[in-house]
């Protein structure tokens, strides 16, 4: 049996330390981001994350993000003119908010998915009010408001 140098066994590498920042990004398809950042995981990937304004085209969301989705409150303004207020969760709305459509109209209550579901309330552009549970996008659970 010959006796040979010893390999000398590798250390795991330490996971890198979170870095935060705040700054400006733009992307390969000119969309722009400006706020803040953390850069994590081995290989390090900078990811949005806290407040920042991020604009694509004609749409312009500001508000909060996390692990790169826009999470928590903020508000986006659509390139059609509509405009959501309100809680997001991964990219969607989700929890207590508000949609502006450009006709005057609007949905104000809790949203899952980016659908109205739960209790709210929409009005047209000629201000009638419903009322009531809204599952999954539609309105069964609603009535008509009649007082004036």
């Amino acid at each position: 049996m010959s006796k040979g140098k010893k390999k000398k066994e590798e250390e795991p590498e330490a996971p890198e330390e979170p870095l935060e920042g705040c700054g400006a990004f733009v992307f390969d398809d000119g969309s722009r981001y400006e706020g803040n950042w953390i850069k994590e995981g081995t290989p390090l990937i900078t990811k949005r994350k806290g407040y920042g304004v991020y604009k694509e085209g004609n749409n312009k969301y500001e508000g909060y993000w996390d692990d790169d989705k826009m999470s928590g409150e903020g508000t986006m303004f659509f390139a059609s003119g509509a405009v959501y207020t309100g809680t997001w969760l991964d990219n969607c709305f989700d929890g207590k908010g508000k949609y502006s459509w450009t006709d005057s109209s609007f949905y104000e209550g809790m949203w899952r998915s980016n659908k109205m579901h739960g209790e709210g309330m929409y009005q047209d552009s000629t201000g009638k009010r419903w009322h009531g549970k809204f599952y999954n996008g539609m309105g069964p659970g609603i009535t008509l408001n009649t007082a004036v």
